[in-house]
């Protein structure tokens, strides 16, 4: 699996989500699955963030919008850990 084909599977996955919980899950198990495919994981954040930030809440309904929002937040978490912990 290459890292876009990751991209699109996390955000079709995300784009089917109902709640916060699923949504946090899915970006939880972003660096298992980087690492089972041998991606770099802070691309793959880099990337998936990138790709959520250019869609349209045109295009989504208010839950996948919504959804798409939070995944950004915990994105930012994660990768902000992850910095800290390579510093260490």
């Amino acid at each position: 699996m290459t890292k876009d084909e990751m991209i699109d599977c996390l955000i079709q996955q995300i784009s089917g989500m109902q709640n916060y919980a699923q949504v946090e899950s899915v970006i939880l198990n972003i660096s298992r699955l980087a690492t089972v495919h041998g991606l770099p994981v802070s691309q793959c954040f880099s990337k998936l963030e990138v790709t959520i930030e250019e869609l349209s809440p045109m295009n989504l309904t208010s839950t996948q919008w919504s959804c798409f929002r939070y995944a950004l937040i915990c994105l930012r978490e994660k990768a902000s850990l992850l910095r800290k912990y390579r510093r260490h």
